[in-house]
């Protein structure tokens, strides 16, 4: 299957899309590469095992919403290209 290159308007949102997906990957490798001492002693903490659960889903999460963005910015330039093929 032969797809056509993207108008203007979709080369800025495809463009837009991975500047975005790359910052939410540098964020999430920011968060999981905090380390547990920057939060203080774990001895006088209890809730110190909480923030490595924290930083582990914060990391995931952002990393799953920068795949989520591709994903979606390339269902929808195919449904436009669809739409289009079928006008």
């Amino acid at each position: 299957m032969i797809l056509p290159p993207p108008d203007e308007s979709s080369q800025r949102t495809i463009r837009r899309s991975r500047v975005l997906s790359y910052v939410l990957v540098a964020v999430a490798a920011l968060v999981l590469s905090l380390r547990p001492e920057l939060f203080g002693d774990p001895q006088a903490q209890p809730w110190h095992a909480l923030l490595h659960v924290w930083r582990i889903v914060v990391g995931l999460l952002l990393g799953v919403a920068a795949l989520a963005v591709q994903v979606l910015v390339g269902v929808r330039w195919r449904r436009g290209l669809r739409k289009a093929a079928e006008d």
